[in-house]
């Protein structure tokens, strides 16, 4: 039975929906991306292995539609090491965006073919209120 809407989003992702999705699509589901964020393979294996500290959000497309696909949108980071990054939503001298970028692409083996759009620290209810960071791909 197909789901009634074709559209759905998602926030904060979990460990165990992250395995078991793994587990389940294709290999060409995997290798598809939100514009030039990271794989959804990576993201997923990302979150699948980092115990609540890695959270995605964004949207599926269900098979009433031509171009079904799971899209994430957003990574959510609440590794604690991580909380000294100094990020000015201008981008000003001292921002660190890059830099968080980095370290966080590195620590979770994310394959983005360009930086995030968005760097925001957040505190999202679905996480318990920990603080992390969002990075976001239009």
């Amino acid at each position: 039975m197909a789901p009634a809407e074709d559209y759905v989003p998602f926030r904060g992702l979990d460990t165990a929906t992250a395995r078991e999705l793994l587990s389940v699509l294709p290999g060409r589901a995997l290798s598809d991306r939100q514009n030039r964020a990271p794989s959804l393979g990576a993201l997923l294996a990302a979150c699948a292995s980092a115990d609540g500290s890695v959270r995605l959000s964004g949207y599926g497309i269900g098979p009433q539609r031509e171009d079904e696909r799971l899209s994430v949108e957003a990574v959510w980071v609440g590794d604690t090491d991580l909380a000294e990054y100094k990020v000015d939503e201008r981008h000003g001298p001292g921002c660190q965006c890059d830099s968080l970028w980095q370290a966080v692409a590195r620590r979770y083996r994310l394959d983005a073919q360009d930086g995030p759009d968005e760097v925001l620290r957040t505190r999202p209810e679905w996480a318990g209120g920990a603080q992390g960071w969002r990075l976001w791909w239009d």
